[in-house]
């Protein structure tokens, strides 16, 4: 816990949209850092590995913070407001929910726009990716969940209008206010959903077929999953947390069963059900400490509150007196003193990117029975064109016309051996990423 962090961001409730982002150590309330100029609110921020991102909910703005500066040390100007972002796990690409459902995906090293497309009738209001970055999933307030495979929202050669969601849920009857994506690859994981009509449903995160449904008398406003899945915790309308164990044990006393599962529909009793009740308004964000026994809510009445998950027990009560709290989070190291300078972020797809995605692979001269390979440049993945190159004599051999018809024979089947082998590779690395693995060539 001593080596944990807590970021929580405040924002002021007056005409002018201020406010601050704070961090400290998780187990003392002492600041460490504050930023200014923060107007972000709930599902707007994104800690890379050298700066923290937060999208401004008035304006189409995103300001990027050193640990070392309290101003913002860029601001990056878009053409639209955005209503939610997230960062991949491997840091690699930032995703962007507009109020007009329109899908943004960046390559962060780069800036550039991946994908730009109308995906949800209203506005999104959450995203999250699987754990390995395979899948991202989305939902709006039109009360609807889509998963996309990240690899067809990076493929340079497909259509905008070509990109189909890998799946859809649309069981939920109002917005979608919390995702969670469980641990795990794509095919074994879960994803976890709130929404305001008061449901906390589960369902299978390769293809969104529902798992169960737990019941609430309030609506929803933010959830926290436990890391070994063991418990749900959500947040509601009227200031109480609700503490949902997801194993129990039978009447007979033998190991631990699950509470749902078949589709089953479970109500949770606000009366009987274990509760943290100390905040008097909306709890509006919620995170654990990475081994679960902490948890840490920010509230719509101004405070921060650390609780100890098995008693219940408030062990600190943060009052940062400047307006809601609208997003907490536990990280596990700060970002690098080191800032590297995050480039522009564009705001229309780039031709150029997609025609600078080529693999070139270096064959080299080998005989049938063993032909290997080696990727002498790899840098975008996604081009038509694949360039090979031999490294033999061949063909400068035909180009002078020193080769007779047997000679050029076996080098035909030479090439095709070498053609086959890289075909078999190629269809095994899809094949391989599809189901949720990567292994590089």
């Amino acid at each position: 816990m001593s080596d944990e962090y807590l970021l929580y961001g405040t924002v002021s409730s007056g005409s002018k949209v201020d406010g601050l982002l704070t961090v400290c150590k998780l187990n003392t309330p002492t600041p460490i850092r504050t930023f200014k100029q923060n107007g972000s609110f709930c599902n707007r921020i994104a800690v890379l590995d050298s700066c923290i991102l937060s999208a401004q909910s008035d304006r189409p703005i995103i300001h990027s913070y050193s640990i070392t500066k309290e101003a913002p040390m860029q601001k990056l100007v878009l053409q639209e407001k955005l209503t939610c972002i997230v960062a991949s796990h491997s840091r690699k690409f930032l995703a962007a929910g507009t109020h007009t459902g329109k899908l943004i995906l960046w390559e962060l090293g780069s800036g550039a726009c991946l994908i730009y497309k109308d995906i949800h009738y209203g506005s999104i209001s959450c995203l999250v990716f699987s754990q390995d970055d395979s899948v991202l999933f989305s939902a709006g307030t039109d009360a609807r969940i889509y998963s996309w495979r990240t690899v067809e929202l990076c493929n340079a050669q497909l259509n905008y209008k070509d990109v189909q969601p890998l799946a859809s849920a649309n069981q939920h009857s109002l917005e979608v206010t919390g995702l969670y994506c469980g641990y795990g690859g794509i095919l074994d994981s879960r994803l976890y959903s709130i929404s305001l009509d008061g449901s906390c449903r589960v369902w299978n995160a390769s293809d969104l077929r529902l798992h169960t449904t737990f019941v609430f008398k309030e609506a929803l406003l933010s959830i926290a999953v436990d890391p070994a899945e063991r418990a749900i915790y959500a947040g509601c309308d009227y200031g109480v947390i609700y503490h949902v164990d997801l194993y129990r044990q039978p009447h007979d006393g033998a190991g631990l069963e699950y509470t749902g599962g078949l589709q089953r529909i479970v109500e949770v009793s606000t009366e009987s059900t274990a509760k943290f009740a100390q905040h008097t308004d909306k709890i509006l964000s919620l995170d654990l400490s990475f081994d679960g026994t902490l948890l840490v809510s920010g509230s719509q009445d101004g405070t921060v509150i650390v609780w100890d998950i098995s008693t219940h027990q408030v062990l600190r009560n943060i009052k940062p007196g400047r307006g809601p709290v609208y997003v907490v989070k536990v990280l596990q190291k700060l970002p690098s003193e080191h800032y590297i300078r995050q480039e522009s972020l564009r705001f229309s797809y780039d031709v150029s990117y997609a025609s600078n995605n080529d693999v070139w692979l270096s064959i080299p001269e080998s005989d049938e029975s063993n032909v290997t390979f080696s990727i002498s440049d790899l840098t975008h993945v996604g081009s038509e064109a694949i360039a090979i190159a031999d490294t033999g004599e061949d063909i400068r051999a035909i180009n002078q016309g020193s080769c007779d018809t047997e000679d050029l024979q076996a080098k035909v089947e030479r090439l095709s051996a070498a053609y086959n082998a890289l075909w078999e590779t190629y269809t095994t690395t899809i094949g391989l990423r599809e189901n949720g693995d990567h292994e590089e060539l």
